[in-house]
This record gives structure tokens, C-alpha cells and sequence, in this order.
């Protein structure tokens, strides 16, 4: 039997997978039929995941006892030496369930 790609006909197996995630073994799987375009933007994701710095990934800022200066955060609700300090568009890590 042909293989026939339309919205009527399901896919083999094959074409119904492609890698999820930095190849983790991870694969976004479907049953219905019907063909799903990979919107991941890998080259992105790569370059997020090699960023280094204060606060990248979500990682803790490291303070020093001279830095834990307790008036402007009662002031104004945050560390604004710490906030000055990270970078404002700084990569978070993915929380979501892989499925």
C-alpha cells in the first residue's frame, strides 16, 4: 500500500515522532493521523542552555554579608543590588512535565 500523507490516511510510525528536548532520548509521539510541525527552536534552546552568569537558570544570586543590607528591600519589596546586578533577559529552566 502507498504511503498517502493527508489528513485522511495516518502516517507510519516513523514520520509520527521527532526528538523533544537537548536529545534526552525524549520523542513527542501521536497516534491520530495527523502531521505535527516541530515548532522548537533548537539553535535557541542550545544557546540558553550554554548561558553562564548571576541568576542564570534560576540559580540563587550569591550575597556576602556586606550585601544583605535589609533598608531598601523593606523599602521597596525587593534587593535592588541584586536586581541591578542579574541580567534582565536571563535564561529560567523548563518546570514542565516532559509529556
Amino acid at each position: 500500500m502507498p504511503l498517502c500523507f493527508n489528513n485522511k490516511k495516518n502516517y507510519p510510525p516513523f514520520l509520527q515522532t521527532f526528538p523533544l528536548g537537548l536529545g534526552d532520548g525524549q520523542l513527542y509521539t501521536w497516534t491520530d493521523g495527523l502531521k505535527r510541525k516541530d515548532w522548537h527552536n533548537y539553535e535557541s534552546i542550545q544557546k540558553d542552555a550554554m548561558r553562564t552568569g548571576k541568576g542564570e537558570h534560576g540559580k540563587p544570586y550569591p550575597l556576602t554579608e556586606d550585601d544583605r543590607d535589609d533598608s531598601a528591600y523593606r523599602e521597596n519589596g525587593f534587593n535592588i543590588l541584586v536586581s541591578n546586578n542579574i541580567a534582565l533577559e536571563r535564561s529560567l529552566p523548563d518546570i514542565r512535565h516532559p509529556k
